[in-house]
C-alpha cells in the first residue's frame, strides 16, 4: 500500500517515490545474495565500496538511476562492520551515529586516500592511514579518540551489512524512506498533530521540523539580499544557529540542563528524534510542548527584532516569556497531571533563573553556566 504525505491531500510524489523503489534495489544489493546481486558486483563494485561508484556514460539506464539515489538512500542507514570491503572508513556511518568526516573534520581535511576503505585502513598495525602533515594538538587527540574505538573491531569473513535505521527492526521499507523524504529527511512523527497546543503554533512546529521556517539563510535561497546576520549576535542566521548556538538559544536550554538534568539538544533532528523521547509515551509530549515553548519563544523575540526594531530582551525576559507560553498551553492539556507538570516546570525555571540573576546581577548578559 503507498504512502501517504501526513496530513496532506494524499497525492503521492511520484519523483520521490521512484527514488524509494530504486533505494530498495540498493538495500539488497547491499544485504542479500543472488544472480542479480553478484552480476552487478562483478561488473561496477568489483573491489570497490558501493559508497565510491559513481556513474559513468556507458552505464545502464538501471545503475544510472540507483547511482542517483545512492547517497540519499545510505544517508539513512549505518554500516555494521564484517569484512570491512563495503564500508569507506571517512565517508560511510560506521562508528556511532556519523561520519568520521563529519566527527572529525580537520583530521579528515589533512587525511590522503580519503575514499579508502575500512578494511583497507585495518589491514595492517599500525593503521593503514596516512596525513598530509604531522598530527599535533587537538588533531593528535582526536585521532587517538579513533584508534582506542578501534580496539574492539576484529574484521570477519562475511560481507557488511546496513542496517536501515528509520526502521526499529533495521530493515529497509519504502514507506519508511518516503516519509522521510517528504519531510526534508526527518522522521514523520505524528506527536506533533497530537500534542495540545494551539493550531498556528503546531504549524510553526511542522515548518521547524521541516527545515523551512524563514530564518535568513533560507531567505537567501529565495534571492533575499539583506542583512544575513542573527538578530541577537553578528553570525550567519541558520535555524541550527539561531535555535540551538546564539546565546539566548543557549541560556534557555543550559537553564533546562540545571533545573532537569536534560542535556542540550544539538539539532532540530536530535530534539525531536532523541531529546523530546526520553519519557513514557505519556511524558514525551510534555517534553515536546517544553521544547516548543522555548523554540517559540525565540521565533518570536527574533521577529519583534527584526521586523518591529525592537531592541533585544534581556535573557530573563526572554525566559519568563517560554514559561508564560508554558503556562498557557498547561490549560489546554485534558488531564490534571499533566497540567500539574507543565505549571510545575515553568515555576521551578522561574525560580532558578531568578536565583542566577540575583545573585549575578539583574541585568548581567552572561547565561547559566
Amino acid at each position: 500500500m503507498p504512502t501517504q504525505n501526513p496530513r496532506g491531500l494524499g497525492i503521492h510524489n511520484l519523483e520521490l517515490q521512484n527514488k524509494c523503489l530504486l533505494s530498495k534495489w540498493l538495500y539488497k544489493l547491499l544485504n542479500e545474495e543472488g544472480l542479480w546481486q553478484q552480476l552487478l558486483r562483478n561488473k561496477y563494485l568489483k573491489d570497490k565500496p558501493l559508497g565510491s561508484c559513481t556513474k559513468k556514460p556507458t552505464d545502464s539506464h538501471f545503475w544510472k538511476g540507483l547511482m542517483k539515489v545512492k547517497d540519499t538512500f545510505m544517508s539513512f542507514g549505518t554500516f555494521k562492520v564484517l569484512d570491512g570491503s563495503q564500508i569507506r572508513f571517512w565517508f560511510d556511518t560506521w562508528l556511532g551515529n556519523k561520519p568520521l568526516k563529519d566527527k572529525f573534520p580537520a583530521l579528515f581535511n589533512i587525511a590522503r586516500r580519503k575514499q579508502d576503505s575500512v578494511a583497507t585502513v585495518l589491514a595492517t598495525v599500525p593503521l593503514n592511514i596516512s596525513f598530509r602533515r604531522n598530527l599535533v594538538d587537538r588533531n593528535l587527540r582526536d585521532w587517538h579518540r579513533i584508534v582506542a574505538s578501534l580496539q574492539d573491531i576484529n574484521l570477519q569473513g562475511e560481507r557488511d551489512k546496513f542496517r536501515w535505521t528509520l526502521n526499529s527492526s533495521g530493515t529497509f521499507s519504502v514507506r519508511s524512506m518516503y516519509a522521510a523524504l517528504i519531510n526534508n529527511g526527518v522522521s514523520v512523527s505524528q506527536d506533533i498533530w497530537q500534542v495540545k497546543i494551539p493550531s498556528k503554533i503546531r504549524i510553526f512546529l511542522w515548518y521547524l521540523k521541516r527545515g523551512v521556517i524563514l530564518t535568513k539563510d533560507n531567505l537567501a535561497r529565495r534571492n533575499w539580499n539583506g542583512d544575513k546576520s542573527c538578530a541577537f549576535c553578528h553570525c550567519p542566521e541558520t535555524i541550527q544557529h539561531l535555535f540551538f548556538h546564539c546565546t539566548y538559544a543557549k541560556f534557555l536550554w543550559r537553564a533546562v540542563h540545571l533545573m532537569f538534568g536534560l542535556p542540550p539538544p544539538l539539532s532540530i533532528d536530535d530534539l525531536f528524534v532523541n531529546w523530546s523521547k526520553r519519557g513514557s509515551k505519556l511524558y514525551n509530549s510534555l517534553f515536546l510542548t517544553a521544547a516548543l515553548a522555548l523554540c517559540w519563544t525565540i521565533w518570536i523575540t527574533r521577529n519583534e527584532v527584526v521586523f518591529d526594531k525592537c531592541r533585544p530582551k534581556f535573557f530573563l525576559q526572554v525566559l519568563f516569556r517560554g514559561t508564560y507560553w508554558l503556562r498557557q498551553w498547561a490549560k489546554l492539556q485534558r488531564r490534571e497531571e499533566l497540567r500539574l507538570q507543565l505549571l510545575l516546570a515553568g515555576q521551578r525555571l522561574e525560580t532558578s533563573a531568578l536565583h542566577f540573576f540575583s545573585s549575578n546581577g539583574w541585568l548581567s548578559n552572561r547565561f547559566i553556566g
